[in-house]
Formats: structure tokens, C-alpha cells, sequence
């Protein structure tokens, strides 16, 4: 079978616009969100913004997120930078220790405040810094989501289906398809994934669906070592297939593009790193036209 031209192709003129609003709407338990701190800085959280305010009310000048260079030619990027020092907000992967280290071995003379939610920042005073625990228990920002989406024409993929009771999907017909992935999550070292990793799972999603006959479970009537045997009455009369195993993919529902997206979010959900909170799945179906599943994930990191 000859693949068709990636079907998202014509859909991309309106996706950004559709992710922005999507992302400042989603009920994935707090909104994706930037605070202006009335110096032209976006900040990722409620608690950064509470510093601004308490900087610009001591009249310290600061920058944000820029790169300082130490005297030892080395860079960092601390939160926020005054002629009174750094203060870092401790984003709890596990390197802020060392960062403080390098940053106090390059300028000992240079003041280091950390602000962590993680009671254990408590011995980073023992490096020559000034450590504040925030409440652990307060319902505080860890920094803004962000999202990211993926369409390759890798992503492309033909299958056939039966809908028995429409008209015109009660006869056996496929299509060529694909998917668009959206991710949202914390961003790590200035990204929430990695594009190559993510790209690795939706290929391995695509390569269990492609070239397969979707059709619902409550349909199978009987089943030996190799063939399914489907039966049903539709609209276009009554069908009684044979089935290879390896060529079908049984539905719990029936085999719509909306029950489809789930299968998928259910393949790329559980191998997901656990800074990404939600995914959104996207499969066309030919040209504009398709189905969006947008999901939390429960991750663990909150």
C-alpha cells in the first residue's frame, strides 16, 4: 500500500492557537501559568514573583534567569541575581548541592541564598550558603507547565475498521492516519522531554496499530490459538469473519478514532518520565478531521 502525505499537513495553521488555549484552560491540577513582575520578567512562580516584589521594595536591582560568570570563567543561571548575591530557587532534582559548591568555590565571597520546599536544603548551609525551607505543605507553584508537541510523518499509520451501525462505516474500509503527540509537564534543565525519547515511544505506538483491523471486543464469538471470529448485524447486513490474531486489535468500545486515541494513550502514558503531567493525543483521520484525548497523568510529581 502506498502511504498518502502525512494528513496533519493541512491541519497546521490553526494548532498553535489551539495548544495556547488549551494549556491556559487544563484541569490538571494547577494551570500552566507565568507571573509579570513589572519589569518585563516572566516569571514561573507565585514565589518568585513574592521575591521580585520584596526586591524591588528593598530597591535592589536584579536580573532574571541570566547567565553570571564566576571568576573561574565557569557560568550559572541562578533565579535571581543582585549586587548582594544570588538567590536560587531549588527546583528538588537532586543538583542543587553541587551547584552551590561550584558557586561558592569559584566567588567564596559571593552570598547564596537557596529557597527549597525540601527540608533537607537545611545542610547546604554547611557549603557557605543561606538556606529557607518554604512550607512543604503549602499549595505553592514548583514552576509553570510547558508543552511541547511532535509531528513527524514517521507518525503515520493505515488501518481498517467496522462501525455496524452507520451506514457508511458498516461495510469493512480503512484509512491512512496519524498522530500528533502534546506533552505538558515541568520542564527539566529547560525542557519537559526529549524530543528523540518521546519520538521512540509514538513509533512503537504507531508500529502495534499500523496495518491493523480495529474492531470491538463485544463482537468476538469464539477464538483458537490463531484466528479471531467476529459476528455481528449492521446496517449493511451480517458478518461473519475469520480473523488473524496478529493482524486485529480488539477494542473494548467500539472502533471509533476516539477509542483509538485512547489505545494510544494508554501504549505512551506509562513509559512517560514522571515530570509530565498530561498528555494530548491527536489522530486524524484522512484530512481535518480526527480526535483529541487530553489526559492527566498521575505521575507522582506534583
Amino acid at each position: 500500500m502506498v502511504r498518502k502525505k502525512n494528513p496533519n499537513s493541512m491541519t497546521r495553521n490553526g494548532l498553535a492557537k489551539s495548544l495556547g488555549r488549551r494549556i491556559g484552560t487544563l484541569n490538571i491540577g494547577r494551570r500552566s501559568r507565568g507571573y509579570l513582575d513589572g519589569r518585563g520578567n516572566l516569571l514561573a512562580s507565585s514565589s518568585e514573583l513574592a521575591v521580585a516584589k520584596l526586591l524591588q521594595f528593598a530597591g535592589l536591582e536584579y536580573s532574571y534567569r541570566k547567565e553570571l560568570r564566576l571568576t573561574d570563567g565557569s557560568q550559572i543561571r541562578p533565579t535571581f541575581h543582585t549586587r548582594k548575591g544570588v538567590i536560587i530557587f531549588d527546583q528538588g532534582d537532586g543538583g542543587i548541592g553541587e551547584e552551590v559548591k561550584k558557586i561558592k568555590g569559584a566567588n567564596p565571597k559571593l552570598n547564596v541564598v537557596v529557597l527549597s520546599r525540601l527540608t533537607k536544603a537545611d545542610s547546604l548551609n554547611d557549603l557557605g550558603s543561606t538556606s529557607i525551607v518554604l512550607d512543604p505543605e503549602a499549595e505553592t507553584d514548583t514552576g509553570r507547565r510547558e508543552a511541547i508537541f511532535l509531528d513527524d510523518p514517521s507518525f503515520s499509520f493505515d488501518y481498517s475498521h467496522i462501525l455496524p451501525w452507520t451506514k457508511k462505516c458498516s461495510v469493512l474500509h480503512g484509512h491512512t492516519s496519524a498522530i500528533l503527540l502534546e506533552v505538558i509537564g515541568h520542564p527539566r534543565r529547560g525542557m519537559v522531554v526529549d524530543f528523540g525519547d518521546v519520538k521512540r515511544l509514538v513509533k512503537e505506538a504507531v508500529s502495534a496499530i499500523d496495518h491493523k483491523l480495529f474492531i470491538s471486543r463485544k463482537y468476538l464469538i469464539e477464538e483458537n490459538e490463531l484466528n479471531y471470529r467476529i459476528k455481528f448485524e449492521g446496517l449493511n447486513g451480517i458478518f461473519d469473519l475469520s480473523l488473524p490474531k496478529e493482524s486485529t486489535f480488539l477494542l473494548e468500545g467500539e472502533a471509533t478514532i476516539e477509542n483509538m486515541a485512547d489505545e494510544v494513550l494508554k501504549l505512551i502514558g506509562p513509559k512517560m518520565p514522571s515530570n509530565v503531567s498530561a498528555l494530548g493525543v491527536y489522530i486524524y483521520e484522512g484530512l481535518n478531521k480526527g480526535s483529541h484525548l487530553l489526559a492527566s497523568l498521575n505521575t507522582g510529581d506534583n
